[in-house]
């Protein structure tokens, strides 16, 4: 017998398909994920975090030697100051509360862009999202980077049509923060600054004034830390350590051949490269053995989007085959929908262009180095978003009765979606 649409089962299906339903959903999902992973960590990586962590701590800034950026670091170091040493769960916490922001700021983004059946398909995405839901507990700079190139997003967009004070200030905050989470952020600020640029005929008025206010804002923030950097240490930080390293191994460990076509010796000895060091070695091999090259930067590329994960070599019971199919059933579909989305969404052309260039980078300059599946994760929520706005596109009735909003007949698919395009 079929309830009744008054009947309190009818009541909870309805108010679970609402922003707040979802979003409640996601957060004792979360809850529930991070307790039963107990008060350790499974990931090695992890424990490199943690020394830095403990250096703060202690008053000192994170070794001179240490590959890892300072930002997760210190959100682990208020985790143990809040829960006492070593206390992992109250770190997660913190992280729950970045998770949640995380999915909220997607489901913004999608409405600004569908209206309101693309946000409550967009919610839905995030909070059920096996890979969103594991970093909110893995204790990785994940979730951090995902919220602050997400939240940078959002603010990009809002500032083209208001471009106010307050939100060029939390931009010109975001950047730098994004800076000290992950350096390879700079490939998507770069698409990032050059949209901005670009909207620059469209935006309201006020925007180049809001944009000077970012730039001011960026500029003293990072030059200060730059400062310290300095005066800790004496030299710039070797940029991007820790993707340098995974890049050497993969050209001289035998176990990547049949992937890699440039290959080290593997008694080949890696050193830390500055900067000009590094493009300078890659500049050398590009146009010592192109072909080679091009082939492992495209590949990797490839590699970027591949569904099941792989190259992950901590053995657990989150590593499992079976726990990763599962992260590949769910992608499947978001890298298929987020296709179409891209190319015939609803929404503006120019505000989708924006979300899919930040995919495409970040891809594009993990490819440079080394790809995995958890490099992917911080632009699935971009993902999740446009594959919203293509299911939109593709299923239209579904989407404005979510919305609650049904078609009228002979409306088309474009009709249910958000702001002009």
């Amino acid at each position: 017998m079929t309830p009744s649409r008054h009947s309190p089962t009818a009541a909870a299906a309805r108010w679970f398909f609402t922003p707040t339903g979802l979003i409640v959903c996601a957060f004792v999902i979360r809850v529930a994920f991070i307790l039963q992973m107990g008060n350790r960590f499974y990931f090695a990586d992890t424990a490199e975090y943690e020394a830095a962590a403990m250096d703060l701590l202690h008053g000192h800034l994170p070794s001179g030697t240490s590959p890892r950026a300072p930002l997760f670091p210190a959100l682990m170091a208020f985790g143990f100051l809040l829960g006492g040493l070593k206390n992992y769960t109250a770190c997660r916490l913190l992280q729950l509360i970045l998770a949640m922001g995380l999915v909220v700021t997607t489901g913004r983004i999608a409405r600004r862009l569908g209206g309101p059946g693309a946000e409550l398909l967009a919610l839905f995405g995030a909070a059920f999202a096996p890979t969103l839901v594991f970093t909110t507990g893995m204790l990785y700079p994940t979730t951090l980077y995902a919220s602050l190139l997400t939240g940078i997003t959002a603010l990009a967009l809002l500032l083209v049509d208001e471009p106010t004070t307050a939100r060029a200030i939390t931009l010109g905050l975001l950047v730098p923060l994004g800076w000290v989470t992950d350096q390879v952020i700079i490939a998507p600020l770069t698409v990032v600054a050059l949209w901005l640029f670009a909207q620059r005929s469209k935006a309201g008025a006020g925007f180049g004034r809001a944009m000077g206010i970012t730039a001011v804002v960026v500029v003293i923030l990072v030059g200060s830390w730059i400062g310290v950097q300095r005066e800790a240490y004496g030299h710039n930080a070797v940029f991007m350590q820790k993707a340098q390293f995974v890049l050497h191994w993969s050209r001289s460990d035998r176990m990547m051949e049949a992937d890699r076509h440039v290959h080290l010796s593997p008694d080949s000895v890696w050193t830390p490269l500055p900067t000009k060091a590094f493009l300078a070695q890659e500049w050398h091999l590009l146009s010592t053995q192109p072909a080679d090259y091009v082939h492992d930067v495209m590949w990797e590329f490839l590699h970027f989007f591949k569904p099941m994960p792989d190259r992950v070599q901590t053995k657990n019971q989150y590593s499992e085959s079976p726990i990763l199919l599962i992260g590949a059933i769910y992608f499947l579909p978001v890298l298929l929908f987020s296709i179409v989305g891209f190319l015939a969404g609803s929404g503006r052309w120019r505000e989708r262009i924006l979300l899919a260039l930040i995919v495409l980078a970040t891809a594009g300059f993990y490819s440079l180095f080394f790809t995995q599946t958890r490099y992917r994760i911080p632009i699935e929520p971009l993902m999740i978003v446009l594959a919203a706005v293509g299911l939109q596109r593709l299923f239209p009735r579904l989407s404005a009765i979510l919305g609650g909003v049904p078609l009228q007949p002979g409306e088309s698919a474009g009709g249910s979606g958000g702001a002009g395009r």
